[in-house]
């Protein structure tokens, strides 16, 4: 599922970010989930472009493992823009990342 309130266009960095965190994160939800559903959500948070993938699946103990590539990956690609990555998972209770950039003008 795609959910996406009040969203405008943004400078082509900043989507292109959001573009390849978010098929990072769909993918480590077919890769390790083993998730029922998941879902995308697209939002304008205090003035930052935010993204949240959430999944129903297996989760894991976010707060003893470290981040893999992809996570890493998608931590560096936000950083470099001046964003930050979340995740947010526990055992049995499903995972989310959730990322967002400060809205610039384009």
């Amino acid at each position: 599922m795609i959910e996406a309130e009040g969203i405008g266009r943004y400078p082509p960095e900043a989507e292109a970010a959001v573009y390849f965190c978010v098929l990072e994160a769909l993918q480590n939800v077919a890769k390790y989930g083993r998730a029922s559903a998941a879902t995308v959500r697209l939002f304008d948070r205090d003035d930052c472009l935010t993204f949240e993938v959430a999944d129903d699946g297996v989760g894991f103990d976010a707060s003893s493992t470290s981040f893999g590539t992809g996570l890493q990956g998608m931590a560096d690609r936000l950083r470099a823009l001046c964003g930050e990555l979340e995740v947010r998972s526990a055992p049995g209770k499903g995972t989310t990342i959730l990322g967002q950039l400060k809205a610039q003008d384009s």
